[in-house]
């Protein structure tokens, strides 16, 4: 059984590693991150499992040694200023489900796997995922050179951490995996509204992220007369409500602009160059949204006379789970007294890239409410048991 207080206790310790009061900034290949990493693995080491770091300072945590195992986990880092549950509730019920089989003694015929992906938010450096898609070798060439604000680069940031800064490394055969399971706070008020604690996870939006670069020509504010202007950030700001309007035109999508800097940045210089950043996901048609929003980019920036240009960071498509596991889940959900609903994922997660991979893969959502990415998250513990319980449920089926 779920030892609901441990779960507990173990939620306050973690949210304490980059935690003040109810806020978590614990940003992906960071020290707090990796602290982090560090007490799940001692977690599991006093267990008896075999603890490893690969390329990509993701944390493996196996037990039993032959055969395709099933891999179970979730992320450890945090937006800044996010909240206690996003990803590391998933680690702490897996951590917690695991514990749970090897407490009660359960033979199984596979070995078990917990992982917690590294910097899936990708809000340091901009790659999403980024633990995720480097074990499942779908990174883009040159992600290492990647840089932060402070001009550290994804390459020194691993260095930092003791690996050699080459995350292609991380590279794993889909084929060591008989399946992937993921717990995750829901992020949105569906299971709220329906008063129920648990959800099987069916698809996952297409995501797509890039940055891109308006380059016009700084200018006198006073002396440069309106007609004579090539504004960046007046280029960058029509192509932000462009952004809106495609977005709020198709029912099952959203576009995001939540980064955006201008240079000189003087009140007396007209802006020569805006940088801002692009978040488009949709559950149907993501590729007609991001040709929309390019389109976009390219039309404002010919009709305003600056240069744009798009750095691609990330490209995730719609993605549909394993419809095998997903009955596999919902038999687990419903053992411990939830008929749960299937729910399409409007966030986007490390399941994504075993999914692709062609890995088994199945979610449970766990109910939570006061919205995510802020301090003001929350998931019970109960509900966190009860999907913890689930996993086991699950895990036992798959391995057994």
């Amino acid at each position: 059984m779920i030892d609901a207080k441990r779960l507990e206790r173990r939620m306050t310790e973690l949210a304490r590693i980059g935690g003040s009061g109810t806020a978590v900034s614990r940003l992906g290949l960071s020290a707090d991150e990796q602290r982090a990493r560090d007490l799940v693995g001692a977690w599991l080491t006093a267990k008896g499992a075999e603890v490893r770091r690969d390329g990509a300072a993701n944390l493996f945590a196996r037990f039993g040694r032959e055969g395709e195992a099933i891999l179970v986990g979730s992320h450890l880092d945090s937006v800044p200023d996010g909240g206690r549950f996003d990803g590391a509730l998933g680690v702490l019920c897996a951590v917690e489900a695991v514990e749970s089989l090897v407490d009660t003694k359960v033979r199984l015929r596979r070995p078990i796997e917990v992982v917690a992906w590294a910097d899936e938010e990708g809000a340091r450096f901009g790659v999403g995922l980024f633990g995720s898609t480097a074990t499942f070798g779908r990174l883009t060439q040159g992600v290492a050179d990647r840089r932060d604000r402070d001009g550290v680069s994804i390459g020194d940031a691993l260095r930092a951490l003791g690996e050699k800064g080459d995350p292609a490394t991380a590279r794993r055969d889909p084929k060591e995996l008989a399946a992937y399971l993921e717990l995750h706070i829901e992020q949105g008020p569906r299971l709220e509204q329906a008063g129920l604690p648990l959800g099987v996870v069916s698809d996952i939006v297409g995501i797509y992220h890039a940055r891109v670069t308006i380059r016009g020509r700084a200018d006198h504010a006073g002396a440069t007369v309106m007609t004579a202007r090539a504004d960046a950030l007046a280029a960058a700001s029509e192509i932000v409500l462009a952004v809106e309007r495609i977005a709020r035109g198709r029912a099952d999508a959203v576009g995001t602009v939540g980064e955006i800097a201008v240079r000189p940045g003087a009140k007396n210089v007209v802006p020569g160059e805006c940088v801002f950043s692009l978040d488009l996901r949709a559950a149907r048609d993501h590729d007609g949204l991001m040709r929309e929003v390019l389109a976009a980019v390219t039309s404002v920036a010919s009709s305003r006379r600056v240069e744009a240009s798009v750095d691609e960071l990330a490209r995730v498509p719609v993605t549909s789970l394993d419809a095998k596991i997903r009955e596999v889940l919902k038999r687990a959900t419903k053992s411990v007294g939830v008929d749960a609903p299937e729910l399409v994922s409007g966030a986007g997660h490390d399941a994504q890239n075993p999914a692709l991979s062609g890995v088994p893969t199945g979610m449970i959502f766990v109910r939570s409410t006061g919205g995510s990415h802020t301090p003001r998250e929350f998931a019970s513990v109960d509900d966190a048991a009860l999907g913890a319980q689930a996993l086991v449920n699950a895990i036992r089926e798959l391995a057994s």
